[in-house]
């Protein structure tokens, strides 16, 4: 997939869906499989590089790697500052989405707004289709359970722990990747050694706990328990993910792996000995043997 980054681009050809995309889930699917239909024309994302409080369910590179999954070949990420925050739907339209990206296919969900203090709607490209010469698509919004499948709903579904849900919602299985970094050593020693990964800086984790997962390394994949939090028996207090790769001895440090998230084994507990660590985590492989 091709990612293009500010300002100074020219596309042809694009069939464009427009918006944030943080997950990636299921009513996000169904605008990007819209834009891949008409093979005449190249799918192409686009969204504003912006910083918010609200945590993300994935990284930009993560976001890009399911993007890519799908079926996506372009991404543009365009940003958000003084000069394009203030920019008129119609001068959007017709700088960005028209002479920029050479629109001639536009996908949007029926809330989609734009412009200016939010000023234009999907009306406001319905109004502009002559005259720019693109077509527009708008899709409803998806429901499950009757409730509206959206990024808040999946943050929400994993501040409960309920991964197999997310994991639904997501259609994939929720995951961190990043590069293997040095812990304390501490498993190694118990004779359960762990994948230390650093949690990404404004990405949403679920609660703290214990975890059935699946860990990708290189082409092969493995069964993992997976801890999110602190280390409360080792005294502790960096949020980290660590990972006990079952069956795996290689050393992988420096290497980049990705931890999928399958379902909550436990909470974080604090044990009087190590003893009693190294049996509970024992414990935790049995069951995530089962689950993954």
């Amino acid at each position: 997939m091709e990612i293009i980054n500010g300002l100074d681009f020219q596309l042809q050809n694009s069939s464009v869906s427009l918006g944030k995309f943080d997950g990636v889930h299921r009513g996000h699917r169904f605008l990007l499989q819209e834009i891949q239909k008409n093979k005449s024309y190249i799918p192409t994302v686009f969204t504003f590089a912006m910083n918010t409080e609200i945590p993300k369910l994935y990284t930009q590179e993560e976001k890009n790697r399911v993007l890519e999954e799908i079926g996506i070949q372009r991404e543009v990420v365009f940003p958000f500052n003084e000069t394009t925050k203030h920019m008129s739907p119609e001068e959007f339209v017709e700088e960005i989405l028209v002479k920029k990206m050479d629109a001639k296919h536009i996908c949007v969900g029926k809330d989609f707004h734009f412009g200016k203090d939010r000023g234009g709607d999907i009306h406001t490209l319905e109004r502009f289709q002559k005259k720019y010469g693109y077509e527009l698509v708008t899709v409803p919004k998806l429901y499950d359970d009757g409730q509206v499948i959206s990024s808040t709903r999946v943050r929400a579904l994993m501040d409960q722990g309920n991964m197999r849900k997310v994991n639904e919602l997501l259609e994939r299985p929720f995951f961190v990747q990043g590069t293997v970094c040095h812990g304390e050593a501490l498993g190694r020693t118990i004779g359960f050694p762990t994948a230390n990964l650093l949690a990404p800086k404004g990405k949403k984790l679920p609660p703290f706990g214990v975890y059935a997962t699946k860990v990708h390394c290189g082409t092969k994949v493995y069964a993992g328990v997976t801890n999110v939090g602190n280390k409360p028996t080792v005294g502790s207090f960096a949020t980290g993910i660590e990972t006990c790769i079952l069956d795996f001895e290689k050393d992988i440090y420096g290497k980049e792996i990705q931890v999928e998230f399958y379902e909550f084994i436990r909470p974080e507990m604090k044990f009087a000995t190590l003893d009693d660590l190294k049996a509970q985590i024992a414990k935790d492989k049995s069951k995530a043997q089962r689950i993954v």
